[in-house]
């Protein structure tokens, strides 16, 4: 029997590495593919005693219930163990089993993994220690090896509870000693003897009951995670090419922004040495005149790089040129106080700048605006008029 059993369990797994080819899969966790169950039905009991009475016989259905641990090491390989308590004549006699199962799933191994299968049939073998009681429930134990098969129909009703019909099938044998009375011929008790008988039984069941999933109970193949993996990469590489992408564009527009205000600063060059005049040494024969925005007494970037490139020009010539500024306002807009103050701000303005190039304070003057109006457009009149001595 332990040789049946040993190649049995060979084949069991020969044949579920065969079906790894629909595989392979990942190597599942310690808590993942473990279930937990338990089960209730009926039993009854094939037995054979020798010598007496030397005929098989069947016992009277009894109850028999299941309670177990167990994990699917593969979709297609497991391992259980368990409690399985049989009865004979209803609680007359009783036999309780300690047993470990190799559990093949041949639903998976032979027709491919499918998370959604209704049915799945795993058939098992059995090897454990049995508790055989002649006499009720829990007395007249005697202990024996025991050996076994059997098969569970698997009914997923959700994702972590199975209904699950076992069958599971045993080969037993224990030893029976009953004490006898030995009687002469003259009706006289001479002692007693013991008798004892080899007992075979094959108790056979048919349980129902429910099977706890814990942890995860799907597989990954290899491809899969292979390809999760790749597809990883491949996102990580094109989140780097798009971070690259937009540096390189920031950089271009640094380099473009860089660019158009260096055109800007010789566009504004340019236009202050037009303005100016190319005959330097005539620059102040006729007044410099430098404008403002309406209602600003600070200087914009063109009229100040205006100024600037004059009275620069003017210095570098040597000479001990005393300037007069005179500032002005629109008086079509704004108060008279107001259009005074912003002449004198204006005035200030290029005041500083001259200072700032290195004339001498002494050479400045500021003359005071007479509120009058120079020029026939109001443009023209909101400015600061740089003459000569």
């Amino acid at each position: 029997m332990k040789k049946v059993l040993a190649i049995a369990a060979a084949l069991i797994i020969s044949v579920a590495s065969f079906a790894q080819e629909k595989g392979p899969f990942e190597t599942n966790a310690l808590g993942d593919n473990v279930f937990w169950g338990v089960g209730i039905g009926g039993n009854s009991i094939w037995n054979w005693a020798n010598p007496a009475p030397n005929v098989p016989f069947v016992t009277m259905p009894g109850l028999g219930i299941e309670g177990y641990v167990g994990k699917w090491f593969t979709p297609g390989v497991g391992a259980r163990v368990g409690y399985y308590g049989l009865t004979q004549n209803l609680f007359n006699q009783g036999q309780h089993v300690l047993a470990a199962d190799l559990m093949w799933n041949f639903s998976n191994s032979v027709y491919g993994y499918k998370a959604d299968r209704k049915w799945t049939w795993a058939p098992y073998l059995r090897a454990g220690l049995e508790m055989y009681c002649n006499n009720g429930l829990v007395k007249g134990t005697n202990r024996e090896w025991v050996l076994g098969f059997g098969s569970m129909l698997i009914h997923p009703l959700n994702e972590k509870l199975n209904l699950v019909i076992d069958n599971p099938v045993l080969v037993t044998k224990t030893k029976e000693s009953t004490q006898m009375n030995t009687v002469a011929s003259d009706g006289t008790t001479m002692g007693k003897i013991k008798a004892v008988a080899s007992h075979f039984s094959f108790p056979f069941s048919m349980l129902i009951g429910l099977q706890w999933n814990v942890g995860k109970t799907t597989w990954t193949t290899t491809a899969e995670t292979a390809a999760a993996a790749a597809a990883a990469i491949a996102a990580a590489n094109n989140a780097a090419a798009a971070k690259q992408a937009a540096a390189d564009k920031a950089i271009a527009d640094a380099n473009k922004q860089a660019e158009t205000a260096k055109d800007e600063a010789k566009q504004l060059v340019d236009e202050a040495k037009k303005a100016a005049g190319t005959n330097i040494e005539g620059l102040f024969d006729e007044p410099v005149v430098v404008y403002f925005e309406i209602g600003q007494s600070k200087l914009s970037k063109k009229e100040k790089a205006h100024a600037e490139y004059a009275i620069k020009n003017i210095i570098s010539r040597g000479e001990n040129v005393k300037f007069t500024l005179n500032g002005s306002a629109d008086t079509g807009t704004g108060s008279k106080a107001r259009n005074k103050q912003l002449s004198e701000q204006r005035a200030k303005t290029v005041y500083n700048l001259v200072d700032e190039l290195g004339v001498s304070r002494e050479n400045i003057t500021v003359v005071e605006w007479d509120g009058k109006e120079r020029f026939a457009t109001p443009e023209l009149n909101r400015a600061v008029i740089i003459e000569k001595q």
